[in-house]
């Protein structure tokens, strides 16, 4: 019988030892296995990075145009401005007037620098190709 159970004891120590062995090999493979999932989602990381990288250059040209315009469009507004208000006195100033309108100087001076105007705004867009 001591034969009998040193065969068990042999056999039970090399299914043991084995399952350890499938136990450590499966262990090593899930840990290999995560770094390589965590790589993944490195690489991937990076890539959003870059694309949103990019993507915030094209908005940042963007907004500069934008800038751009908007600052022109403030020299327009202030230039409108300046026109309403100077309309606005011409009026004050022809309402002031004692004459009938069409002898009114203002009225009359009024008329002159809209026809110059009128002339210069003609000659440019002739002369522009």
């Amino acid at each position: 019988m001591k034969a009998f159970e040193i065969i068990s004891l042999i056999l039970n120590f090399i299914l043991a030892s084995g399952l350890l062995g499938t136990l450590l090999f499966f262990n090593s493979k899930k840990r290999t296995a995560k770094a390589e999932a965590d790589s993944a989602d490195l690489q991937n990381t990076d890539k959003i990075i870059q694309i949103q990288t990019a993507h915030i250059g094209r908005l940042d040209q963007r907004v500069e145009k934008l800038e751009e315009k908007v600052d022109k469009l403030e020299v327009i507004i202030e230039d409108k401005d300046s026109e309403i208000n100077r309309q606005r006195y011409i009026i004050r100033q022809a309402h002031k007037c004692q004459t009938p309108a069409e002898q009114c100087p203002v009225l009359i001076k009024r008329a002159e620098l809209d026809k110059q105007l009128k002339d210069k705004k003609d000659e440019q867009r002739i002369t522009k190709p």
